[in-house]
């Protein structure tokens, strides 16, 4: 029961966000020239976390309710790159990767079949496992050179970071008190098992955010027990999660 109420609090949460982002309903915060993925990874690292994988990732629906427009495009514009195509639970995914080094590039151009109408959206994401100053300049340069090619407005971008704070036990209270803290963020609303933490919030320090029914948030943070032995892992987002944690 308690995992069914995890997977539907945050397929909910996840599918009332991504709404909101496909409808433009998103703000930003001028003036903020550090990358939102390093204010991150700085969070959990004065909590003693290390970062064991990181991402950004952005997605603009297709013109039309059809593969064509945005397939043709990328391929041409990206020939080197691995294209496959799949069929899964009605959807249709033709992704091109690309890897690098400790770099992963990944395009998606997907076609959802609801029935009543299909809903194409082209996805683009860069994510890697070593975190460092060099990295990041890296990932950005690649990022802004690849979105520019492959969209035709400014995205948002979801940040992402994952690892483990090998010095807590559980779901400590100081652990949440201190990422909050560290991301001047305030909690907007949480769901609290005993082995899994998930919490929304909204800090001012984000370039982007949300504009939800009654709220604002632009940060999600999903805490869990190792249970196979010492830590606890985290994974942070902003301005939501876009995978499950």
């Amino acid at each position: 029961m308690k995992e069914y109420c995890r997977k539907h609090f945050i397929s909910f949460m996840f599918l009332t966000c991504l709404i909101a982002v496909f409808i433009g309903n998103n703000t930003s915060v001028a003036g903020k020239s550090e990358p939102d993925i390093e204010k991150l990874a700085q969070a959990v690292q004065k909590q003693h976390g290390t970062v064991i994988e990181w991402s950004l990732h952005t997605r603009e629906l297709a013109q039309q309710p059809s593969q064509d427009w945005s397939v043709t495009r990328l391929k041409k514009t990206f020939p080197e790159w691995n294209w496959s195509l799949s069929h899964t639970d009605g959807n249709e995914t033709v992704a091109g990767v690309k890897r690098h080094g400790n770099i992963e590039e990944i395009i998606k151009a997907v076609t959802a079949d609801n029935t009543d109408n299909s809903v194409s959206y082209v996805a683009y994401e860069i994510k890697g496992s070593k975190w460092n100053k060099g990295m990041l300049k890296r990932a950005e340069k690649l990022f802004h050179s690849r979105t520019e090619l492959i969209f035709k407005r400014k995205p948002v971008v979801f940040s992402c970071i994952k690892g483990i704070f090998n010095d807590h036990e559980g779901l400590e209270q100081s652990l949440v008190n201190g990422l909050l803290t560290s991301l001047q963020a305030k909690e907007k609303e949480a769901l609290r098992e005993e082995d899994f933490l998930s919490i929304s919030a909204y800090s001012s320090l984000f370039s982007q955010s949300l504009s939800l029914p009654g709220e604002e948030m632009n940060l999600q943070i999903g805490l869990r027990k190792n249970d196979a032995g010492h830590g606890t892992y985290f994974t942070v987002g902003t301005p939501i999660l876009t995978n499950e944690y």
